[in-house]
């Protein structure tokens, strides 16, 4: 447990999930990143008088589905709430939400510390809601704008038992959720389009207490690095009250990225000031076995499992493991080359070497990647195998095949006259000639001065070029060195 300045830092997360629905959560509208302001917005969702909400049940469906990969209690029937509070990017005045009976109890989320060792925060539930406008304050003047596109969208909410207690612990769940999220394809978690964000509840109390101090929240950090600077910040601000004898408000604080400070926002809100009450246009929903059983079927190997398995089975190293199971789509891809007959060492290499600069350099994700995880491992293996040197490969075939995916890469490699020389004899020939054309050389060599073997190394290979193997010519020269001797 971190401490500052004696005492014990508490950490609980409240993570805000966009659901990636076609339609927004309880009007017939969709929502699509980037549009016109204002452009997506109906009756529903402006409230207008005779309008009613209708549930889209897809929301409900991957809230369930995340509940179900952490281990949570499934509410056997879930309802929903208004939420009362007046607020420019809310034209309802009120928010529909769950204070009673959420969708998903208790569970558990694990995560990996930068470390490498593994953690876990207990759950106190997941619930639904729609999220609200969007306001805007550098367009004008003397005012503020309101975006109301966003308002209407499906939002799981995640909420962490106060049981973080380190910056970094904070972080890494915060991405072990934005990963969870995607390998379900419960949403696309991008933190940029403010599809992932988070408020932290951070308090202090003295060393070893078991009685947690007053929290502060800070809202709306969109960032693992906002997040952590955050909660530094505000540990330091709440200690130096505490050690000079003040108290801590509780409050809601805003996060500065450029001065790393936070700011009041406003007084902490209770449950009593939404004065919540049951919505009395929606009915109770709810989720039988058969629909359960078969979201759950839907849940693929999650990160931690193939973390695992890519480690004991594999054998692989634990950072090349955690940079392959960060996506789902590599993580997918990197499958598919093992199952077309790849070796999982080699297929790790060219996932995170080569793959990944192609897809730096063009912007693109895995997704769009030109060679499929067949076209790869035939590929790979010419290369594995010695068929064809590296030097060939990435100097000339690899360019190809990108261009043309189609083309069969041993095929290219014969016409392009590239394929390995495999004849030692060949090469011990040559070796041979090398060691007469220059005599003074071989004979220093044999006193002792072992680093000319890069000499006759680049000199065997200027013969043969690209179609020769480094690792075949550097055993020849010291071979027929030694011979000699």
């Amino acid at each position: 447990m971190e401490q500052v300045n004696t005492y014990d830092l508490v950490i609980g997360l409240e993570v805000h999930i966009q659901l990636g629905t076609l339609r927004k959560v309880f009007a017939p509208e969709g929502f699509s990143f980037g549009e016109a302001p204002n452009s997506q917005v109906s009756e529903v969702t402006m409230a207008h008088p005779g309008s009613l909400p209708i549930p889209n049940m897809e929301c409900i469906y991957r809230v369930a589905k995340l509940g179900l990969a952490l281990g949570c209690e499934i509410a056997a029937e879930t309802r929903f709430a208004r939420k009362n509070y007046f607020y420019p990017d809310l034209p309802k005045g009120y928010q529909l939400s769950q204070a009673e009976n959420p969708i998903c109890m208790g569970g558990e989320l694990p995560f990996i510390l930068p470390d490498g060792t593994q953690g876990a925060v207990a759950l106190e539930r997941i619930h639904m809601e729609e999220d609200a406008g969007k306001l805007i304050h550098d367009q004008h003047a003397t005012a503020s704008m309101v975006d109301l596109n966003r308002a209407g969208t499906g939002l799981a909410e995640l909420v962490t038992r106060p049981e973080l207690h380190s910056p970094e612990a904070a972080a890494a769940c915060f991405a072990s959720i934005q990963q969870l999220v995607r390998y379900l394809g419960v949403g696309e978690g991008d933190m940029e389009k403010g599809m992932l964000r988070c408020d932290a509840n951070v308090s202090l109390k003295p060393a070893g207490a078991a009685k947690l101090g007053t929290r502060v929240e800070v809202k709306n950090l969109n960032s693992f690095n906002f997040l952590q600077a955050a909660i530094r910040f505000e540990a330091k601000r709440q200690a130096e009250l505490l050690r000079s004898g003040e108290l801590v408000q509780q409050e809601t604080r805003t996060f500065n990225p450029s001065s790393g400070t936070t700011a009041p926002m406003r007084d902490k809100e209770t449950a009593a000031d939404y004065r919540y009450f049951p919505d009395p246009d929606l009915q109770p929903i709810r989720l039988g076995k058969e629909k359960l059983a078969s979201l759950k079927a839907e849940i693929p190997s999650l990160p931690l499992e193939r973390l695992k398995q890519y480690r004991e089975e594999y054998g692989m190293a634990h950072a090349k493991a955690v940079a392959i199971i960060s996506e789902k789509t590599e993580s997918d891809y990197f499958e598919g080359l093992i199952a077309s007959g790849c070796t999982p060492k080699a297929a790790a290499n060219w996932l995170l070497g080569p793959v990944r600069e192609f897809l730096k350099e063009q912007k693109q994700e895995i997704t769009s990647f030109p060679l499929d995880s067949v076209q790869l491992t035939r590929f790979i293996n010419l290369v594995e195998q010695r068929t064809i040197t590296r030097e060939a490969a990435m100097g000339e075939i690899w360019p190809r095949l990108l261009a043309k995916p189609d083309v069969d890469p041993r095929a290219l490699a014969e016409n392009l006259g590239l394929m390995a020389r495999t004849d030692t004899s060949e090469l011990e020939q040559a070796m041979k000639e090398l060691v007469d054309q220059f005599p003074n050389e071989v004979a220093r060599y044999r006193k002792g001065k072992k680093g000319l073997k890069g000499f006759f190394v680049g000199e065997l290979m200027k013969k043969f070029g690209k179609k020769a193997d480094p690792k075949t010519v550097s055993s020849m020269v010291i071979k027929v060195l030694e011979e000699k001797n």
